[in-house]
């Protein structure tokens, strides 16, 4: 669904989206086919070497094949305080598995089962053991002043949120406030076939990891997370391209999506409810304060809302976007539905540009608020373009070519595109001294533009996020 347009290519896109092994037998640990050469096949793009030529191909069947719900033969289990790795292997014996690990930063164990296993048997009949907190199939995320930028008169978003007199206010935060990206990674380094945007030059980026790849280079071989992370912090002010919401605040690359290109590649993890709680840990763990999560998945996730309860109290606030199933029934998406019962996690759904809820856009009790997140069937604000979320990221059109070095200013719609509104806003707000994470959901809920029935509703919250009026819910004024 892309198309060129001018210097502007227009687009849809929704992400929806290391461990020690021990073992219980002589079965071969189950893993991606190929994960060995997946390694070395990063490693040669990071060192500008060409893709074999049936890379392409390989592309192209990830990107067509159909997404299972949960990862083949994973199953995560959390023990209560007091049980050992002994005892979760023992259990995990006796359901079948062949080894349990224990990731880095996580509270859980992933238990491995031959990838025909049935997961979802396995899994209950795990939970139903003493000892156990939870176990579950590991389910795969899917991908929701006036700046002097030439392409900000396209940023419709902007304009409709008065951004202009709340960069009065804040102009933009500071570097000493770290957002987590959570997403398919960031073009923000200049390294063998990869490139950094060049509208993210002199963005701060503190603490990049690849959960993907088990590594330090998390980039962007999908444009997803390049996207939402120019609405947070895209360079302002700097006479180029578009503009960015929090231009000043340093950024938190983090890859815990998979997209085709990983597949293709045998990249060694996909992107599972377990990563991204990784994830979710080690962005609070380093220092972040404002964490974005433009994914989701569509089942429940106990151990991403473990690790969103944890990174709130360790100071960090969580934005996750609500979901894309507006026209089938908004089915719960997850970590978005805990919104309601975990303060400091903020679920957002997006609108168009006159403020109604953009017809995808989940509908649902625990939506928060509400941020533009796009309509690309119109053009209600009369540019010549449709009203998507304008954004630099990676040429879509060459991505599918296996090129991951040339960029376009992109529309896309979606919650993806809505919810790093939101953290733009938190880091602003957290700028200016509102460190609670409850506190910061407070303002951002209080000060919100009713657009709907009165009071909340399941469209949008509380309302659009309205900066100007956060800013004076705190007592700035300019």
């Amino acid at each position: 669904m892309r198309a060129p347009r001018s210097q502007i290519r227009i687009a849809s896109l929704m992400l929806v989206v290391g461990a020690t092994m021990v073992g219980l037998g002589s079965a071969p640990r189950a893993q991606v086919p190929g994960a060995n050469a997946a390694r070395n096949a990063k490693q040669r793009l990071l060192a500008g070497e060409p893709l074999p030529v049936n890379m392409t191909a390989l592309h192209d069947m990830a990107r067509q094949r159909p997404k299972p719900v949960s990862a083949p033969g994973r199953v995560v289990m959390k023990l209560a305080d007091g049980m050992t790795d002994e005892v979760a292997t023992t259990l995990a014996r006796h359901a079948g598995a062949y080894g349990i690990s224990r990731p880095r930063s996580a509270d859980f164990v992933i238990v491995s089962l031959p990838l025909d296993a049935d997961v979802v048997a396995a899994a209950a009949a795990l939970a139903a053991q003493p000892g156990v907190v939870y176990a579950q199939p590991d389910p795969i995320a899917v991908l929701a002043y006036v700046p002097n930028d030439p392409l900000y008169q396209y940023q419709w978003n902007f304009h409709r949120l008065n951004m202009e007199r709340a960069w009065d206010i804040n102009r933009g935060g500071d570097s000493s406030l770290t957002v987590a990206v959570i997403d398919s990674g960031l073009a923000y380094i200049d390294q063998g076939a990869f490139r950094q945007a060049p509208d993210l030059a002199g963005v701060t980026c503190l603490a990049p990891r690849d959960f993907i790849w088990d590594d330090e280079t998390p980039t962007d071989m999908d444009g997803h997370g390049t996207h939402v992370a120019g609405t947070i912090g895209e360079r302002t002010g700097n006479g180029i391209g578009a503009a960015g919401m929090a231009f000043n605040v340093a950024l938190m690359p983090l890859k815990a999506v998979s997209g085709p290109w990983d597949e293709a590649l045998g990249a060694p993890n996909v992107g599972t409810a377990s990563i991204v709680a990784e994830a979710v840990r080690y962005a609070a763990d380093h220092g972040a304060s404002v964490i974005n999560m433009s994914l989701g998945f569509q089942a429940e996730v106990a151990p991403v809302r473990d690790a969103i309860v944890y990174a709130i109290d360790k100071g960090a606030v969580v934005v996750a976007a609500a979901g894309n199933s507006g026209n089938e029934g908004s089915p719960e998406f997850w970590p978005a539905a805990y919104a309601a019962s975990i303060e400091g996690l903020i679920a957002v759904g997006a609108v168009d540009y006159n403020f109604n809820r953009a017809p995808y856009s989940n509908s649902n009790a625990y939506v928060e608020v509400a941020a533009p997140g796009g309509n690309l069937d119109v053009d209600a604000d009369g540019d010549g373009y449709p009203d998507g979320v304008l954004q630099e990221t990676l040429d879509l059109d060459l991505v599918d070519h296996g090129i991951f070095n040339q960029f376009a200013y992109i529309f896309l719609q979606g919650t993806s595109m809505a919810a790093p509104h939101v953290s733009g806003l938190a880091a602003l707000l957290m700028t200016h001294g509102v460190k609670a994470p409850k506190a910061v959901e407070a303002v951002i809920e209080r000060s919100a533009t009713d657009v709907g029935p009165a009071g909340r509703d399941n469209d949008t919250g509380f309302g659009v996020i309205n900066p100007r009026g956060a800013s004076y819910g705190i007592g700035l004024a300019r």
